[in-house]
């Protein structure tokens, strides 16, 4: 089971649900579950919170301003990595949060398998 995460442009006329719109920028596929096993690892060990409510099995959306706090737990992750192509799968999530946390109408999508 993989996590892919999506780099999302949200666009919505006016605040109805029913108007918004998502537009794919980016993404990071876990083709190898190394994103996905990284987090697994790291789930309910008391120090993760966001990365807690990641199922692996459903979709997580993460607005710009969860990033400070989701970039940091990367950090944990990327501290505690197991080789070099965890490492890039870890660096290149954490490029897309860096870019989402920089402009409002971004979003994060977690979507698990």
């Amino acid at each position: 089971m993989g996590l892919d995460v999506e780099l999302c442009r949200i666009e919505q006329a006016g605040t109805s649900q029913r108007h918004r719109r998502t537009v794919e920028l980016a993404m990071v596929g876990d083709t190898r579950f190394r994103f996905a096993e990284a987090v697994q690892r790291a789930q309910h060990g008391g120090s993760t919170p966001m990365l807690d409510r990641i199922d692996l099995y459903g979709t997580l959306e993460l607005s710009w301003d969860e990033m400070p706090q989701f970039l940091g737990e990367l950090d944990h992750l990327l501290a505690i990595a197991e080789d070099d192509r965890e490492r890039e799968v870890l660096e290149a999530v954490y490029g897309l949060g860096e870019r989402c946390r920089d402009d409002r109408s971004l979003a994060l999508r977690l979507i698990g398998d």
